[in-house]
């Protein structure tokens, strides 16, 4: 009688419309194929050695792997994921630091070379971190409610730790990517406002230590001054420049995919700044249609999260997988637009990159994951 009450006590599953959430992202990565190709194909005037379909066959490469990983994530139960989480982890701690083994490529060690492809893993610790704090949290199903060690330090602790592992390779804004996400999870989870209030004050004290003791790399400290305007112009900034003459020059429909000049001006053309290209190639209503392909994206991830799944676990990785994939797509475009200093942050499923296309088709792989358990699987303990 008493399993029957708590039957009855479970809220009714919505149907999911998960077909809908990957036709959004099918098209938003057939968009972004098109507009890579047409902002990478000028590679050959500069390096006549190389192809013009150079970048788009390894861009292609690199999707395929990701839609494997995807696929290998999603046939795994989630539960499984919830148990292995620690592990993966470990193992994303391990990779985090393997990279000072490699040799430094650009004057920062963030890439472990494999031979046929590069892996960032601080692109990987984004998704990890999120599965790992939703298992800490609600691994059982049932809200960790424990004093302030475990529930603010012990996780704190990890996104700390994960963040500063980053911050030392140099690559700040992945650094601060993965605080806010971690900081996201934790508001999602139920942390006491009073802990907020602390994780704030401490904010602002490292914030000033950064400044205060010169612990940033000139060139950031060089990018933070020419936001300010506290310094004079440098690089970084020209290239914001270039680009909002980029998107002013594609007005309301933009100049015709292919047909925009400034891709030969911008020197990260199909990474940072590719929607740029796509801003002046397709216009206002290409950007406006782009965004909004992202956010109801977005939105449809956290309305099935709430509505079609049981599990507190994966309620809270999806929501905050779609913050993540908004934090990113804001955070690009606001660079795009001179909003924000240059980041090197990439637009997710759309700039040339293997790590980045990984870990986020990875993440809608325990998407996938989550939808495929049963209620009863959702409950189990």
């Amino acid at each position: 009688m008493q399993q029957e009450n708590d039957e009855l006590k479970k809220p009714e599953l919505q149907k999911v419309n998960y077909k809908g959430i990957i036709y959004l992202l099918s098209l938003i990565m057939v968009i972004g194929i098109v507009v890579l190709y047409s902002s990478s194909y000028i590679i050959y005037y500069k390096y006549p050695e190389m192809d013009f379909d150079y970048y788009l066959i390894r861009q292609m490469i690199n999707i395929i792997i990701g839609l494997v990983f995807m696929f290998i994530i999603a046939l795994i139960p989630f539960q499984k994921h919830m148990q292995m989480a620690p592990f993966y982890m470990v193992g994303v701690v391990f990779l985090l630091l393997a990279v000072f083994i490699f040799p430094a490529q650009g004057g920062s060690s963030r890439w472990i070379d494999f031979g046929v492809m590069n892996l960032q893993p601080s692109e990987m610790a984004k998704i990890v971190l999120i599965l790992f704090l939703a298992s800490y949290f609600f691994r059982d199903n049932e809200n960790r409610q424990n004093g302030i060690l475990e529930q603010l330090m012990i996780p704190l602790g990890w996104i700390i730790m994960i963040t500063l592992l980053i911050a030392v390779e140099p690559d700040l804004s992945s650094s601060m990517i993965v605080f806010l996400i971690g900081l996201i999870v934790l508001y999602i989870s139920g942390l006491k406002f009073s802990y907020f209030v602390f994780i704030m004050i401490m904010c602002i004290i490292g914030v000033v230590m950064l400044f205060q003791l010169d612990l940033l790399k000139p060139y950031q400290m060089e990018r933070i001054q020419s936001f300010l305007g506290l310094s004079q112009e440098i690089t970084s900034e020209g290239q914001v420049d270039v680009s909002l003459q980029a998107i002013s020059s594609g007005g309301l429909l933009g100049e015709g995919l292919g047909m925009g000049n400034y891709k030969y001006i911008i020197p990260v053309q199909f990474t940072d700044f590719i929607f740029a290209i796509l801003g002046e190639e397709l216009g206002f209503v290409g950007m406006a249609i782009f965004l909004f392909l992202y956010y109801f994206m977005c939105r449809n991830l956290i309305k099935a999260a709430i509505n079609g799944i049981y599990n507190n676990a994966a309620k809270v990785f999806i929501v905050a997988f779609a913050y993540l994939i908004m934090l990113q797509v804001v955070i690009n475009v606001g660079v795009v637009f001179g909003l924000l200093p240059p980041t090197g942050v990439t637009l997710p499923f759309v700039s040339y990159g293997g790590s980045s296309m990984m870990a986020f088709l990875g993440g809608f792989g325990f998407f996938l994951s989550a939808l495929n358990e049963s209620p009863k699987d959702n409950y189990a303990k």
